[in-house]
């Protein structure tokens, strides 16, 4: 609604002397009309009112008045308060002597009765006493804005497939419910969901019928649960369920039964049926875990058991089945010795720029050959040193590698970029800005040159700290990115504020944005967010002609997979780097990017 508040006596002037607005705001027409066209003739496209003393409307401009369904005719001379949706009583009462600037977000409603969701400005008119002569309220539609909050909302939050809480979300709850539980001393449970031979019906049936069957899987574990717990699915063919209170372990199993059970009748897709089964790992709190990593890694321990043993069962956690954790033990052991007999190197992949077809830089990916377990895949362990602080040790070995490559390359490729991710535990270091600074000064790399990703988690995790830490990495020279962009938490308020260049656009929406209608609206609503807030937009993964196409069509700015090229030694990258640097080869059809 359009009125005033109680807030320091800030106004907007206007002369003294025998035009004085006082008494003549409404009468004096020569000065209301060059009010008028001053405003008119600002480049804004907000809705601007101007109400006397008394709260009348005296002069609309065509922007409130469309915003509103009405003729500029039709409001002047009626109250403010015609704008604000019925039943919202007078509003807040002006104190004529105190009033001052007021910013606040509200409910406005058209000319038919619509509400919608403003963001109003109002600034009293005093004249050169300090008299109260009316009201400018600046207004703005926050329709689109609020629909893009609310977007973003979904997708931070719940699983485009099944609508049902993503891992984001699970973790979050699984925090309160454990706190609860501990608070209160009861029982917890977490059951592991796998369903068995999914894989196998995604290829043959295709992903269209997988997101069906999916769908329909949730549907009916859904139904089986009380509201009190709670069903997530983290991905894949993967669904967790924390059962909160527990009524015992034989309470557990009955459910894990049911839950089982709800497989014994087919799933009918598209007039045909098809049948599935689950395999359930268990875990207990406290017994199993006291808090939610150990809880969450003891029910994958016994989800691995229960599919070991045939599959379409379900298996409590023992404390036998810490033999399976053993390679996890050993492994930590091993990367602390594989640093020492450099085990540990980068692999580059390239980033090209999908609008002047140019080679723009590429990420550094950490690749680990053991003499004792041989290649040893990222996915394994990085998990095992973030949990045991090894990461600390790989991740100056990253970024101080990537950037000595950087200096190498920049000799015959000026403005080549190089991307390295940090994980959270780097980034929570209390010396993270010292290191990076160091690094910088003694490997001679081009601050620019430089590209520092962060996962949404990471950097909403403390959002107003690191919004300062961002910011000194950005005053170094360094950019910044947000890396699998879609699958963490985002919000928009924060997003605006923090000092990034960039959003990579995680490869799980590329891989089937071609056939999947819902990864494509997701992959579109994400360019068409960056781009608004003018941030670029990088997007991972890009296999195919069709998904380099969807993306060249929607003003993707780069884009980096195996379409390009695969990851590769740092001196293969160099040939790689000299070919698209020849003056007469600087760019190349993305075809044979390759």
């Amino acid at each position: 609604m359009h009125d005033a508040a109680n807030d320091p006596p800030r106004c907007l002037q206007l002369g003294s002397g025998p035009l004085q607005l006082l008494n003549q705001l409404q009468q004096d027409e020569e000065r209301l009309a060059m009010l008028k066209e001053a405003i008119d003739l600002l480049p804004i496209a907000a809705g601007i009112t101007i109400s006397d003393r008394d709260g009348k409307i005296v002069y609309v401009n065509q922007a409130e008045a469309e915003m509103h369904g009405y003729a500029c005719g039709e409001l002047v001379g009626r109250p403010a308060r015609v704008l604000a949706p019925e039943g919202n009583g007078p509003g807040r009462r002006i104190n004529q002597r105190t009033a001052g600037l007021w910013k606040r977000e509200g409910l406005n409603a058209r000319k038919d009765g619509k509400i919608f969701p403003v963001q109003l400005t109002s600034l009293p008119i005093r004249n050169a006493g300090g008299d109260y002569l009316g009201m400018l309220t600046a207004c703005e539609d926050m329709t689109q804005k609020k629909l893009c909050e609310q977007q973003l909302e979904t997708l931070a939050y719940y699983d485009s497939v099944t609508k049902l809480p993503n891992r984001a979300l699970l973790m979050d709850r699984l925090h309160q419910a454990l706190a609860l539980a501990q608070r209160e001393r009861r029982e917890l449970a977490l059951l592991f969901l796998d369903l068995d031979n999914f894989k196998d019906l995604n290829s043959s049936r295709g992903h269209e019928v997988g997101d069906k069957f999916l769908q329909q899987v949730a549907t009916r574990l859904a139904g089986c649960l009380c509201e009190s717990n709670t069903l997530a699915r983290l991905g894949g063919d993967e669904f967790v369920i924390v059962i909160n209170p527990v009524r015992g372990e034989e309470g557990v199993a009955a459910t894990a039964a049911r839950l089982q059970a709800l497989f014994a009748e087919p799933f009918l897709i598209d007039g045909e049926e098809i049948y599935g089964s689950t395999s359930i790992g268990i875990a207990l709190f406290p017994e199993d875990g006291r808090d939610v990593e150990s809880l969450l890694r003891s029910a994958d321990a016994a989800l691995y058991q229960a599919k070991s043993g045939g599959k379409a069962g379900y298996q409590f956690f023992s404390q036998e089945m810490n033999q399976v954790n053993m390679r996890r033990v050993a492994l930590e052991n091993g990367m602390r010795q594989g640093l020492a007999r450099g085990e540990f190197y980068l692999y580059f992949q390239p980033q090209w720029d999908l609008k002047s077809l140019r080679l723009t830089g590429a990420e550094a990916l950490l690749r680990w050959h053991s003499a004792e377990f041989g290649l040893v895949g990222p996915d394994e362990f990085i998990p095992i040193a973030e949990s045991c602080g090894f990461i600390f040790d790989l991740g100056d070995l990253v970024l101080r590698e990537a950037c000595l490559h950087a200096v190498q390359w920049d000799a015959f490729f000026p403005g080549l970029k190089v991307a390295v991710n940090i994980s959270g535990r780097q980034f929570r270091q209390p010396d993270f800005l010292e290191t990076v600074a160091c690094v910088i000064e003694e490997t001679g790399v081009r601050p620019s040159s430089l590209e520092l990703e962060f996962t949404e988690s990471v950097i909403m995790e403390r959002a107003e700290k690191n919004i300062h830490a961002l910011q000194a990495l950005k005053n170094m020279g360094v950019r910044l990115s947000i890396d699998d962009f879609g699958t963490g938490y985002s919000s928009l308020n924060y997003l605006k504020h923090f000092p990034i260049d960039a959003i990579k656009i995680d490869r799980s929406f590329i891989a089937e944005l071609v056939t999947d209608s819902d990864d494509a609206a997701i992959a579109e609503a994400i360019i068409s967010m960056a781009h608004s807030l003018k941030l670029k937009v990088i997007a991972e993964g890009v296999e195919s002609d069709a998904q380099l196409d969807f993306l060249v069509e929607r003003c993707c700015d780069e884009a980096q997979g195996f379409y390009f090229a695969p990851p590769m030694p740092g001196e293969d990258f160099t040939g790689y780097v000299k070919r698209f640097a020849a003056p007469d080869d600087a760019s190349k059809p993305l075809s044979v990017a390759g």
